[in-house]
């Protein structure tokens, strides 16, 4: 990603008029080119010069996959150093256009249900390969006459392990001169780092905050997160209460429904009891299906009977509406395994 500054100190080390930085910039996040050549208010000369020395975007495409629907694309992407992410570009029914981004090559969390755990971890991703992957997907939609409209950090990684650039990115989105989208527009999912779940509420803007809990005790939790070894649930409960008293901000409660392991009529009740009281939303997640053995999505009248529970206590509770499953790009379901050569144009 080029930004606005990063113009302006390339044209004053070329001796360019400042104001090429800004029609750069302009061409480049309002207009949607993909390349210097396809700026139409720049000469030739300053065209070529870009092309010697820039690059438009930190992640190139190299695979795709659209769902049977056409609702769901799926990107690989390769980066600079040649390791490879996924995002997706989800388009509900309900017009909301939401780009699902990673944050991480790999996971090195290990959830026991998530195909994205099963990858290496090689490192975390820059500030400009996360914003990239928004901004790849804006170009596409522009070409459709639309642009995003929501942003979910929910891909491949833990966010919140790269906190300084999670931060960047999440400015650059929500800076007119780029993205410009709306700081409610945006929602960060953590597995639940306490320390950093405390700085994000202290932090000067409104993204949304969402936690993967998908266990409602402490010892459920650690034996399919990991994590929760480290980070207690009653600490990370804490944090969570410190978030939302601090913010005014509903919490949303990830829980992926996994048969037989914590969709009991019991693990309901103890979920509505953890949570009662608080500022919330608990969002269940039909199980997407990964090729682990031993895990299963749980049957629908469980799903509903779950739910039922949950707004019986007064638990405000949805079943998200999951899309992409049959291209492996649905929650739970990234593991940088898109096939087909990525179309340039559509």
């Amino acid at each position: 990603m080029l930004t606005l500054e990063q113009l302006t100190d390339f044209c004053q080390k070329h001796e360019i008029p400042a104001f090429r930085a800004k029609q750069i910039a302009h061409a480049i996040y309002q207009e949607g080119v993909e390349s210097f050549d396809d700026i139409t208010t720049i000469p030739k000369p300053l065209k070529k010069l870009l092309s010697e020395n820039l690059q438009i975007s930190t992640v190139t495409p190299t695979a795709q996959e659209m769902s049977g629907d056409g609702s769901t694309l799926k990107i690989l992407f390769k980066l600079p150093d040649d390791n490879t992410i996924e995002g997706v570009l989800m388009q509900f029914k309900d017009g909301r256009r939401t780009v699902c981004i990673s944050s991480e090559v790999g996971c090195p969390l290990k959830c026991k249900f998530c195909a994205s755990g099963t990858l290496t971890f090689k490192r975390s991703l820059t500030w400009e390969e996360m914003a990239d992957q928004v901004i790849f997907f804006s170009r596409y939609l522009r070409r459709q006459k639309a642009e995003v409209n929501h942003v979910v950090y929910m891909g491949i990684g833990e966010p919140f392990r790269n906190y300084d650039n999670l931060m960047k990115s999440l400015k650059v989105l929500m800076d007119p001169e780029y993205i410009g989208l709306g700081a409610r527009k945006i929602t960060v999912s953590t597995a639940g780092m306490v320390e950093k779940i405390r700085q994000f509420a202290d932090e000067p803007f409104q993204v949304n905050l969402a936690l993967s809990l998908h266990a409602p005790t402490q010892e459920l939790r650690q034996e399919i997160m990991p994590i929760a070894l480290r980070y207690k649930l009653d600490d990370l409960m804490d944090a969570i209460r410190y978030y939302v008293d601090k913010t005014k901000r509903r919490i949303s409660f990830e829980y992926v429904m996994l048969r037989g392991i914590n969709d009991t009529e019991k693990c309901a009740k103890q979920l509505a009891k953890l949570v009662k009281g608080m500022l919330c939303h608990v969002n269940l997640i039909p199980y997407n299906a990964t090729d682990i053995p031993g895990i299963e999505g749980s049957e629908k009248a469980t799903i509903k009977r779950f739910q039922e529970i949950l707004e019986e206590a007064g638990i405000p509770a949805t079943t998200r509406v999951s899309l992409g499953q049959d291209i492996s790009a649905a929650c739970g379901q990234l593991a940088n395994k898109a096939q087909k050569p990525f179309a340039t144009k559509k």
